[in-house]
């Protein structure tokens, strides 16, 4: 994901002293491993409430990469919205697919419309 994004609080939990390199999709992250543009990728295999990431499982199988170290995130979510804008006026949300399903109770009381997108910092921004 872009900066900001779970996945690079993930990347700087797991080692504080890296430089992180965004990546926009799953597959340009395993890329840029396999040529050598970064040393190592920090990417979601499981998700607590969501399950597996099976994008990344099947990423795996497909490239000579394979797992070296875990790192477990809490993940805080947070609805966003332009200023003035109250809660109950809100009719539609974009995020990650992995955030709507683990908000989706929360979004359905509201009646929210959920729209996919690529990530959840990229949907903030």
């Amino acid at each position: 994901g872009i900066a900001g994004a779970y996945s690079e609080a993930a990347a700087l939990k797991a080692y504080p002293n890296c430089e992180t390199v965004p990546c926009d999709q799953f597959e340009a992250t395993f890329k840029a491993v396999e040529l050598w543009l970064v040393d190592k990728a920090v990417l979601p295999i499981e998700n607590s409430i969501g399950g597996s990431i099976h994008r990344n499982y099947d990423l795996l199988l497909r490239h000579r990469l394979h797992i070296v170290r875990e790192v477990q995130l809490t993940v805080n979510h947070c609805l966003l919205a332009l200023p003035g804008v109250k809660k109950e006026e809100v009719k539609r949300v974009l995020s990650h697919p992995q955030a709507l399903d683990q908000c989706e109770m929360t979004l359905s009381k509201m009646g929210i419309i959920r729209v996919s997108f690529d990530d959840s910092a990229g949907a903030a921004k």
